[in-house]
């Protein structure tokens, strides 16, 4: 159950884990799951800084460029940080791997990217809980800088695409539209959507690794998809944190015109870095293309 409580995400009616990348074929090329283009390297999704050393979950390895795989390298760290910062799994804070994990990524995140540290001098306490009103805070409130945004943002992209690959087993393109956001599910107000995902999101798949007996609630994602046509979707949680949900609109699907979906920022596919690399100039956002 994808939860505002601090539970963890029912898995719902099936466990999956259905792409994996071909091996023993030298004849197949591989295309980038980002981009397009040919793949050359791996990509982690989500990255391997969201999880201690060693607790990426297993199966979660995409084919991709290396403008792809390198030019992310600054948001998945940055997404790393903050995904374990605001899982709300007490236990996590009491683990040493969980810990000394947070320690490496901050300290490398103030040495390089120093403006994307959250500013505790302007954190305040949180006495809600869902709907619960507690005597004394449960958490404080910390505003997100621009380059964690930037990062939220990126690591969507990224999931969307690296999902479509794993469960649609194909590569969005350009004529592809799709989006995708972040949410905290213990914010008051978001407990509508996370009903929604809860009861109409019909497959779930949860990451494990076969080598730690101990793995605890790390990430899970709900999805469903309609075929052919190209229609998916999915809402994703790290832990009992942060959640990103998006929607994939096939070649021949319509963006809806009226409702809350038609304002959200749709997208063209493959709009990862690779594709912006091969035409110099572009901006991300040109790249993607908006509706």
């Amino acid at each position: 159950m994808i939860s505002n409580r601090g539970e963890s995400l029912r898995s719902g009616t099936e466990i999956e884990a259905r792409w994996r990348p071909p091996v023993g074929n030298a004849s197949i090329t591989l295309h980038c799951y980002f981009c397009g283009n040919t793949a050359n390297t791996i990509d982690h999704v989500p990255p391997r800084a969201c999880f201690p050393d060693g607790y990426a979950p297993e199966g979660f390895e995409f084919p991709a460029c290396e403008a792809c795989n390198q030019g992310t390298k600054k948001q998945d760290q940055i997404f790393g940080l903050y995904s374990m910062l605001l899982d709300f799994d007490g236990s996590k804070m009491r683990s040493p791997e969980d810990l000394e994990k947070m320690s490496k990524l901050r300290h490398g995140i103030a040495n390089n990217y120093p403006e994307a540290l959250p500013d505790e001098a302007r954190a305040l306490p949180v006495n809600r809980f869902g709907s619960l009103v507690t005597p004394k805070p449960v958490a404080v409130s910390i505003p997100v800088t621009p380059s964690a945004r930037d990062a939220m943002e990126v690591m969507s992209r990224k999931l969307t695409h690296a999902l479509y690959l794993r469960e649609v087993d194909r590569i969005l393109t350009t004529q592809h539209r799709f989006f995708g956001v972040a949410y905290q599910p213990q914010r008051a107000g978001t407990e509508a959507l996370t009903e929604f995902f809860d009861s109409v999101l019909p497959k779930a798949t949860v990451g494990a690794r076969g080598n730690v007996r101990q793995y605890g609630d790390r990430f899970m994602y709900k999805w469903g998809a309609k075929l052919p046509g190209g229609f998916f979707v999915y809402a994703a949680q790290f832990g009992r944190g942060i959640v990103l949900w998006g929607i994939v609109i096939g070649p021949q699907g319509e963006i809806p015109a009226v409702g809350p979906l038609s304002s959200m920022t749709w997208l063209a596919g493959a709009c990862g870095p690779g594709a912006i690399a091969v035409r110099p100039g572009n901006k991300p956002a040109e790249a993607c293309g908006g509706k």
